[in-house]
Formats: structure tokens, C-alpha cells, sequence
């Protein structure tokens, strides 16, 4: 496979046999401080690995801490970035045959971390295939795909192991909110059937009302919970925990899968591996 190499600025080419970590980190660093005109304090290589296919390119999902210039304020943000290395060379953008930029067709890989009993939902732990998912309840494509995922799971406990990470989009659906944090009781309480229930809620997404959120849940699968048990500070930590998993995998909307610790973008991978 022939690859294009487009850069945003001038290609590196370095006097160096290979670009170790430490130089790509210090070139990057160059490249974003003229890119914002900010300093960058820190960088973090979260995942790396060589892409199929490019004859040794690799990329970089990196992790940079910026003092961003917000008028006449001063800001620490945390910014993501991907580079790609091959031999002496260093690209900010790369792309395929297709002319596809793999900056939007390739993500980190999934930690070994993410595989753990609490976010197992269905599945064998030890099957062969691992499905981590990524959603939200209101999200019109997660309604139609993550259902019959979780039914086509439960049907091949051998085959796979579905890891599930709660991902409300709260700017478009606040009702998923209150809605995620049943789910997750749900999760807790082996209770799946009421989990994927939620998934066809009679409530309009933007709902902000807690009772209403409340007697919808309850009219759905027969649980009244109320809202103390939603706000404990166990199930906080348990989203807090899904938050940063999103941003360890570079994850920006839903439904988003992974197999076998790959971002699957066609969200339908795992169907070649069901049994006929």
C-alpha cells in the first residue's frame, strides 16, 4: 500500500538513525508552541503502535499540557495530538490510499486496564474476543446498534467478552444523566434486560426534570429509584472512572466500539466472528 505523507508544517528529517521518544516529544513540542502560540509544559505518549499496511510508520496518540492564551487570562488545558514516525522521519498528518487522514481512522489502543469484572456486562472474560463499548442511551445509533450487540453477546459467551463504559453526551441529551446512572445500578445489580431497556425510554432527551426522568425510568422497567442512591459518591467515582477511560482512548462521540483493543469503526466488526 502506497502512503501519502501530508504535513501541517515542513517534514522533519533528522539527523538520526530512528526517531526515539524523547525527540519526537521534543519536534512536537516545537510544533504545537508555534501551532498556538501557547507553551506546552508536558507531553505523555498514551499509546503507540505501527500501522498495517505503511511499511514501519507509527503513530503516536499523545497527551500534551498547554498554558493556553484565553484573552488576558492564562489556562492549563490538556490537548490531544497524534504523530507518525518512520526511520528519521516525523509526520503530523498521514494518509492512505483512500486519501483517508489516519489521524480520524486509527485511535489508541484499549489498556488492559479497561478489561476489568466491574465494566464487564456480558460475556466470558476469558473468550476470545473483547468488545468495549462506549455509549449513550439517547443517541439514536447506539438505540439501534448496542441492544442487539448485547443480545448477540449474551448469545456467544465463548466467543466474547462485552466491557461497557457509560459515555452521556450531556450538552445534546441532559436526560441521559440521571439515565446513565440507572444504567449503571443496573450493571451493578446483574439487572441487564432493564439496563438495555433504557436504551428505548418515552422521554424526550433534553428533559432536565429529575422526577419526570424518575417515573419515565420506573414506568419502563418497574424500578423507582430516587436520587440519593443515583448521587452516591460510589457511583461518582464509577463515571468519573468512564470519563477518563474517554479521554485515555480519544473517544469524541457514540456509540464507540473497540475489538480486541482496536477502535472498530465500522461498529459492526464483531458480527464476522458470530457463529452461523
Amino acid at each position: 500500500m502506497k502512503t501519502k505523507i501530508l504535513v501541517l508544517m515542513s517534514l522533519l528529517t533528522l539527523q538520526l538513525s530512528a526517531v526515539d521518544n524523547n525527540v519526537m516529544h521534543f519536534y512536537v513540542k516545537q510544533y504545537m508552541e508555534k501551532k498556538t502560540n501557547s507553551p506546552v509544559e508536558k507531553i505523555k505518549t498514551i499509546s503507540s503502535y505501527e500501522i498495517e499496511g505503511t511499511n514501519g510508520w507509527e503513530v503516536y496518540f499523545l497527551s500534551l499540557e498547554i498554558k493556553m492564551k484565553m484573552g488576558n487570562t492564562v489556562q492549563k488545558r490538556t490537548v490531544p495530538q497524534v504523530a507518525f514516525t518512520k526511520g528519521n522521519k516525523i509526520a503530523f498528518s498521514l494518509k492512505d490510499k483512500f486519501d483517508q487522514d489516519y489521524k480520524k481512522i486509527l485511535k489508541p489502543k484499549v489498556p488492559k486496564i479497561a478489561y476489568d469484572n466491574a465494566h464487564l456486562l456480558v460475556g466470558n472474560k476469558n473468550a476470545k474476543h473483547k468488545i468495549l463499548v462506549m455509549s449513550d442511551p439517547f443517541c439514536p445509533y447506539c438505540q439501534e446498534i448496542i441492544p442487539p450487540m448485547i443480545d448477540a453477546v449474551k448469545q456467544n459467551p465463548d466467543t466474547f467478552a462485552l466491557y461497557y463504559y457509560h459515555f452521556p453526551l450531556l450538552r445534546i441529551h441532559p436526560a441521559s444523566g440521571i439515565t446513565t446512572k440507572a444504567m449503571h445500578l443496573f450493571h451493578e445489580r446483574g439487572e441487564i434486560e432493564h439496563l438495555k431497556s433504557l436504551y428505548h425510554l418515552v422521554l424526550d432527551p433534553r428533559e432536565k426534570n429529575s422526577h419526570l426522568i424518575l417515573k419515565a425510568i420506573k414506568a419502563k422497567t418497574g424500578v423507582q429509584f430516587n436520587l440519593e442512591e443515583l448521587y452516591s459518591k460510589k457511583i461518582t467515582e464509577a463515571l468519573a472512572f468512564d470519563l477518563e477511560m474517554k479521554k485515555r482512548l480519544m473517544v469524541t462521540g457514540t456509540p464507540t466500539i473497540f475489538i480486541d483493543g482496536k477502535w472498530d469503526y465500522t461498529r459492526m466488526a464483531y458480527k464476522k466472528f458470530l457463529k452461523n
